[in-house]
């Protein structure tokens, strides 16, 4: 018995050691984006414009019918997303409530907002952040990035927009890619 736990240790520490190569290889390149690009977030390769936003501190996401639920104990939240312009392409998404934010405006009264985290692809990597959730109508972009995420390695060229291309396709298979190696690392629990 001793052997097994030795043997399925050493194959969960190398697993992680692969996992985390995997992902490290997804973030080694810094990239050089304009204050505005066309990201895709997921799940569901949903393509929207996002502002990049070094004034911003946390990103926020455009959602509509905001939602909270609990599911198994835990407080989740249900909404729309997509491009505010285009309300047939607005998609559904459940995600679990990471935090609450306190939103100040100066011409009006505080608001809280829900914060989930979310991953999108730009430039044909990863990017995972915390984003607030609101009702992006008045804007101009459906998505803010802030500091917090971009300091996952972009930098903006506040002279240009529209620079960094992302493919569906390339994106839906680093996507896989990433979720097989988690996947592998969760060691089965059932008997």
């Amino acid at each position: 018995m001793k052997t097994i736990t030795t043997l399925f240790t050493t194959y969960l520490l190398l697993l992680t050691a692969i996992a985390s190569s995997a992902i490290a290889d997804n973030k080694t390149e810094t990239i050089t984006t304009g204050w505005l690009e066309g990201v895709l977030l997921q799940p569901g390769n949903i393509r929207m414009r996002a502002k990049l936003d070094t004034g911003a501190k946390t990103s926020s996401l455009h959602a509509l019918e905001i939602e909270r639920f609990e599911r198994d104990g835990e407080q989740w939240v249900r909404f729309n997303t997509g491009p505010h312009s285009k309300k047939s392409q607005m998609k559904p998404i459940e995600s679990p409530l990471v935090r609450e934010v306190k939103i100040k405006d100066h011409l009006l009264n505080p608001t809280i907002r829900p914060v989930i985290e979310m991953t999108f692809c730009m430039h044909n990597q990863l990017f995972t952040g915390e984003f607030s959730l609101v009702d992006r109508s008045p804007f101009n972009y459906p998505m803010l990035l802030g500091r917090r995420l971009l300091e996952q390695g972009v930098i903006i060229d506040p002279s240009k927009t529209f620079t960094v291309k992302t493919s569906e396709n390339t994106c839906s298979q680093i996507l896989a890619s990433s979720q097989e190696v988690s996947h592998s690392i969760s060691p089965n629990t059932e008997k």
